[in-house]
């Protein structure tokens, strides 16, 4: 499955949950597996350590970890993330923008 499917299902059931005639259990259930399909794509767009692309669709988590295992320290904010390790300079990065892993340090590659 590609992840623009994955995506595409999420949304059917969420938009199936938001329904006028669904039982309160079979709405859960609904936004539940949504849920678990948004997590699954976007388990697979942090696995690779030297990249990640921060899309707007991403779980606000997996940026977070993604530079934690890095040593930074990632923190949500309006928009995007500041990210920072120890004194150096905060980074900034948001949705389009794309976080680099060079073995030493993250960078950003901004959305053109």
């Amino acid at each position: 499955m590609s992840s623009g499917t994955l995506l595409d299902l999420a949304w059917d059931y969420e938009s199936e949950a938001a329904g006028l005639l669904v039982w309160q259990r079979d709405r859960r259930a609904l936004l539940e597996s949504a849920r678990l399909f948004r997590r699954m794509v976007c388990n697979r767009e942090a696995v690779d350590p030297g990249r990640i692309a921060i899309t707007w669709t991403m779980l606000i988590d997996i940026p977070q970890r993604w530079c934690h295992q890095h040593g930074y320290r990632a923190v949500a904010g309006h928009g995007g993330y500041v990210i920072q390790r120890g004194d150096e300079a905060m980074i900034i990065a948001g949705p389009g923008d794309t976080l680099r892993w060079d073995g030493q340090r993250i960078t950003v590659e901004r959305e053109p």
